[in-house]
């Protein structure tokens, strides 16, 4: 099994079939974590996350093993991409006391670098400590290409912090990395990195890195190379270039269909487009972003459905192992932990990490739920409530400052909502307020008051000149299309933005 690991990201049709010969076989749990792996990195994170849940219910049994490992670290990896960061740094922290148990110095340094990457933005302190250490164990394992991975990410988590001297340092050592030209999509976005980290400084050097983005744009023909390429270069080119760019860009990322890149670019055209005052266009490519934005969060909801439904039935096996292990008193211990882990997982499946509201797959659970209660006398009214200029303070004061604002605006709407209502944060800088038996004029009422709380809150003892206000767009539904009276919702929020911002929309 181990030629299979070894083959799974160079030659993932050969590690299939050398892990599907295993299957059932003595090495089965070993050939599930394969599997599930090449599940996970073609995207079908339901079936990854059941290959990988049942391999690990073998390999927790003692003795612990390198491949109990492989699989916690792959299943972190999976429950970050399900939006729940919690659980994923719970993994990540079990993988790495396991590598040091059994004295892994390879498990080791990726437990380190990928709990750091984990965990950058949240923790930007610990994450360095982590990545720090990591690159120190690559670096003795003689693996150049984890060393290079390791400074890259550090190099972009010091740039959004506002670090570009740290960030320049982390980047020049990662492109000291001989093989990177192997690796076309890390040497787009290292070249992004410093093509920001120049511009941040002063450094006439961005234009080499300029150069070279576009460079990478004609030795490539990978779609991905281009759209990472074009929205680096755009960010930095006057709005006619800008346009041009991210347009070609565009028609080269055709063949990939849906991608998560695709809503940034059609973002940046937007803008780029309503500085030259071509707001039609501006216009279809801000229609754009939202469109592609809401697909990609619906696939999110069903691939994250399927894996709670799926994480639901491997906690079954495990009251199932319960019962059949009681007689064994070490074996008993170790499933009251378990049984403790099942219960975090419950209830982080239905929070967010960084707010502690509800997140967004309990908010649809429930929402649909009161949906389908709502009548005429009694209608479901939902609130979209959109921190205006986010960005902007992300880009001016940093992503921790931003975490910290995300946080206390959640706390108001948290002391706003009644009891019954469902305060949730939808995803980045967006919230709803759900409340049953209230119409969406009820409701505008709380948001207005929840608006004048927010601008009059003292913000500026995070940081002089810091404000901050909010656009809310309001609605009803008696029936139980819940995703419709959201999009009504919606619609008035951008209504809002298009406007005035700092606002409340109840009725168009």
């Amino acid at each position: 099994m181990q030629a299979a690991w070894q083959a799974r990201d160079e030659q993932p049709e050969r590690a299939r079939q050398l892990a599907d010969a295993e299957l059932g076989g003595p090495l089965d749990a070993q050939a599930g974590i394969i599997a599930g792996y090449l599940l996970w990195r073609g995207g079908d994170l339901p079936q990854a996350a059941e290959r990988i849940s049942r391999s690990l219910l073998r390999l927790r049994q003692p003795p612990p093993s390198v491949w109990l490992g492989r699989g916690l670290n792959i299943l972190a990896a999976l429950q970050s991409q399900l939006n729940r960061p919690d659980l994923a740094v719970t993994l990540y922290e079990e993988q790495l006391a396991l590598a040091r148990s059994i004295h892994d110095p390879e498990l080791l340094a990726t437990a380190l670098h990928d709990l750091g990457v984990e965990l950058r933005f949240s923790d930007p302190d610990r994450a360095r400590q982590h990545i720090t250490e990591a690159i120190s164990t690559f670096d003795s394992l003689g693996y150049d290409f984890g060393v290079a991975v390791a400074h890259l990410n550090l190099a972009e988590s010091e740039q959004h912090r506002g670090n570009p001297h740290a960030a320049l340092f982390h980047a020049q050592a990662a492109l000291a990395y001989p093989g990177v030209h192997r690796h076309p999509l890390m040497a787009a976005e290292l070249h992004a990195t410093l093509l920001a980290t120049y511009h941040a400084l002063g450094d006439p050097r961005a234009h080499h890195s300029a150069d070279s983005l576009r460079t990478l744009t004609e030795q490539h023909a990978h779609p991905e190379v281009h759209l990472s390429a074009a929205l680096a270069l755009a960010t930095h080119a006057p709005p006619p270039q800008a346009a041009d760019l991210l347009e070609a860009a565009l028609q080269r990322a055709q063949e990939l269909g849906s991608h998560t890149l695709l809503p940034a670019v059609h973002e940046q055209l937007s803008a780029a487009h309503a500085a030259l005052g071509n707001h039609e266009r501006a216009l279809h490519h801000l229609h754009e972003t939202l469109r592609l934005t809401r697909e990609r969060h619906a696939a999110e909801r069903h691939q994250s459905f399927q894996s709670f439904e799926v994480l639901q039935r491997i906690q079954a096996l495990q009251e199932l192992a319960e019962q059949e292990r009681t007689r064994n008193t070490e074996l008993s211990a170790h499933l009251q932990e378990l049984r403790a882990l099942n219960s975090r997982i419950r209830e982080l499946g239905r929070t967010d990490h960084l707010t502690q509201l509800f997140n967004r797959e309990h908010l649809f659970r429930e929402g649909e739920r009161l949906a389908a209660a709502a009548t005429a006398h009694a209608p479901l009214a939902g609130a979209i409530i959109d921190i205006d200029h986010f960005k902007r303070i992300n880009d001016t004061w940093g992503h921790q400052l931003g975490d910290t604002v995300l946080r206390q605006i959640a706390a108001l709407i948290r002391s706003a909502a009644q009891p019954g209502d469902i305060p949730a944060r939808y995803g980045g800088e967006e919230f709803i307020l759900l409340r049953p038996g209230a119409t969406a004029a009820e409701l505008a009422v709380t948001c207005r008051d929840l608006s004048r709380r927010i601008q009059q809150h003292p913000w500026h003892t995070l940081t002089p000149d810091l404000h901050v206000t909010v656009s809310v767009g309001v609605a009803d539904t008696p029936t139980p299309d819940l995703e419709a009276m959201l999009g009504t919702a919606d619609r008035r929020l951008y209504s809002v933005k298009r406007t005035t911002r700092n606002a409340v929309q109840h009725q168009d």
